[in-house]
């Protein structure tokens, strides 16, 4: 699969340029706080699309041909930028990218997932963690070389289309065409309503952050420099407790990681709001931001995952945690903008503080299913 995860890291690094770069370029050409916020959800709404209609398309034309299809939108919808800064054609622009990049990870999830064997399943969607971390924080290096804007998404829209080439010219053999089907949000509810709640949460705290949290730093009379800084070092948190909280869910159970999470992303955003840090302690609160949020879409799935009966729900409840983190991530740019127009920085802390302290009093409410072999390790324990 080493194809697969090339193509991997061309696509996150890109991504993450034009992603995190919009808010700061916005600012640069003294943009308000809503209108970034608008553009940015603009994307999430193409996410929303591409959530939706994307499977159509990969299962007619398969994996590798629809990588390419959306590669090569994505690619061109980036380089398209450059051509004029109106603000409606930008918002069109992140709308298509929206769809494309959903829909790029779609195809790479369901590839890993019909590819991974079950005695390596977890080992390869940890690496696919590592590779997005890792993918994900070079780009935002990226941006600190402050380079222009034509440079910017020249490079960006350069590393996208790169990402459809290892798939073309390594041998890989695709996985087979699924099958059509629709999502029901109220089914999947009534399954799994941590899991839902949970990566509805997760869409707006994760994707709030990749579209806003440049906006924050910017708000402080910051440069770009210090933006690719503080979002590299919540990366980075993120990463590192991708490796320590899957021990702790397997053998706690989903919903104390759940738990785990929020209470260190809560207790962060109260350091934010009352301890008025100083930018190299910011960074050092990014770094715990990053622990409390970026873990909580896996755990959404995992515990959806959990609670299935039968595997062929699989795929449906996979879809509906995916549109509900995707809806999650339209409304959190549209909410930030509104507060941080009024309120500045503080408006974005206030949002983190308040959605990450709701998603721990309804997790507190719900049953802990604790990992079916861990379960069965404490029985034959018990027995003993």
């Amino acid at each position: 699969m080493t194809s697969l995860f090339l193509s991997m890291s061309f696509l996150f690094i890109g991504n993450a340029l034009i992603v995190s770069s919009t808010g700061v370029i916005l600012k640069e050409n003294t943009q308000s706080s809503l209108d970034v916020g608008i553009v940015s959800s603009c994307f999430f709404i193409g996410a929303l699309v591409g959530t939706i209609s994307a499977h159509r398309i990969i299962s007619r034309i398969g994996h590798i041909r629809s990588f390419g299809l959306f590669g090569a939108v994505f690619g061109i919808s980036t380089m398209l930028h450059i051509l004029n800064e109106n603000l409606l054609f930008w918002a069109l622009l992140r709308f298509f990218i929206g769809i494309c990049y959903y829909g790029l990870l779609m195809i790479i999830e369901s590839w890993l997932n019909d590819k991974a064997k079950n005695a390596v399943r977890s080992r390869v969607l940890s690496f696919y963690e590592i590779v997005f971390y890792l993918s994900f924080g070079v780009g935002l290096l990226i941006i600190a070389l402050d380079l222009n804007k034509q440079n910017l998404f020249i490079l960006s829209a350069s590393l996208i289309l790169l990402s459809s080439l290892p798939l073309n010219l390594i041998k890989i053999k695709e996985p087979k065409l699924p099958s059509l089907s629709t999502i029901s949000i109220p089914k999947v509810f009534n399954l799994a309503p941590l899991a839902i709640i949970t990566s509805f949460v997760a869409g707006m705290l994760m994707n709030g952050f990749f579209s806003m949290a440049s906006l924050f730093i910017l708000l402080q009379d910051f440069n770009s420099k210090e933006v690719s800084y503080f979002m590299f070092c919540t990366m980075v948190g993120g990463f590192l407790a991708q490796t320590i909280i899957g021990i702790v869910s397997d053998t706690l159970g989903r919903k104390f990681a759940i738990i785990c999470c929020c209470i260190i992303g809560f207790i962060t955003m109260l350091c934010f709001i009352f301890l008025n840090p100083s930018l190299y302690f910011q960074y050092i609160l990014a770094f715990f931001l990053g622990i409390g949020i970026l873990c909580l879409y896996a755990l959404a799935l995992a515990r959806a995952n959990d609670m299935l009966e039968e595997k062929n729900e699989a795929v449906e409840v996979g879809r509906g945690i995916l549109f509900c983190y995707s809806l999650g991530s339209f409304i959190a740019p549209l909410i930030l903008a509104v507060l941080m127009h009024y309120f500045g920085a503080k408006g974005f802390t206030w949002f983190y503080l308040l959605t990450l302290g709701f998603l721990i009093l309804f997790a507190l409410n719900k049953p802990n299913i604790l990992n079916k072999k861990f379960k069965k390790r404490a029985m034959v324990m018990l027995d003993d």
